[in-house]
């Protein structure tokens, strides 16, 4: 296959625009990701509320077990309160006095149990009512950030576009095979496809390259490839003719 200088330069200014377009679609597809991050974010400040109404709620409970547990032994009391008048025995009556003055302690105790409980239900209250708080102010930020982003990504794309038409127009004239190749290579090396040689030495694998083919390559008219990384190599005249 014939190729010159010429298409060798064109061949750097393709790379040159395909590494750009690459670094483009990386942070195109970096935006989902982040916005992902950002509502799992979100998702754990919405696991903090939960949290704070699960306590809330088991509080809540645990305080109406108690009452009534508590208004059961009031009525208990009231119920051998009744029965006091009808003991006819000193030492019967002794007995359920006794006895409701222990179901009274017991009401005392429930008494201080859930006077305990209201002040962990006010903790609570509290920590739900900041976890909400904080959950509406991150709900806000997070919208904010999502449309930054998408927005962020539209302009991505819109560079993107444009560096595709830009690139198409930079593959007119060169050999088909050559592009051919150079696809290929692409593929095969991260997206890198030429190398440049400087000092008799590939500058991507900074190998040394053979003196036939440093030869080859300044002359321009031959597809040279690196021995050790296989990819097409081109002599910093390339670049300079480029430049000219």
């Amino acid at each position: 296959m014939s190729v010159s200088k010429q298409d060798f330069s064109k061949l750097v200014s393709v790379q040159e625009q395909d590494t750009l377009l690459d670094a483009l679609k990386r942070a195109i597809d970096k935006v989902p990701e982040d916005i992902d991050a950002l509502r799992a974010e979100l998702e754990g400040r919405k696991g903090r509320l939960n949290a704070a109404q699960e306590t809330l709620k088991a509080i809540q409970l645990k305080k109406k077990d108690k009452e009534l547990a508590m208004a059961q032994k009031e009525e208990l009391i009231r119920k051998h309160q009744r029965e006091l008048n009808a003991i006819k025995t000193n030492d019967a009556f002794k007995a359920l006095l006794k006895e409701i003055d222990e179901e009274k302690a017991g009401v005392s105790d429930f008494e201080t149990e859930i006077l305990l409980l209201m002040e962990e239900t006010d903790k609570a209250l509290k920590e739900e009512k900041d976890a909400k708080a904080e959950l509406k102010i991150a709900e806000g930020e997070t919208e904010v950030k999502v449309a930054e982003l998408q927005a962020h990504k539209a302009g991505l794309e819109k560079q993107h576009a444009e560096g595709s038409a830009k690139r198409k127009s930079l593959l007119d004239g060169i050999p088909e095979e050559l592009l051919s190749l150079y696809e290929e290579t692409r593929k095969r090396r991260a997206g890198i496809a030429i190398a440049q040689v400087h000092n008799n030495t590939c500058t991507v694998c900074h190998m040394r390259v053979s003196p036939q083919c440093v030869i080859n390559t300044r002359k321009g008219t031959t597809i040279e490839m690196c021995d050790s990384c296989q990819r097409i190599l081109y002599d910093l005249e390339t670049s300079q003719a480029k430049a000219g």
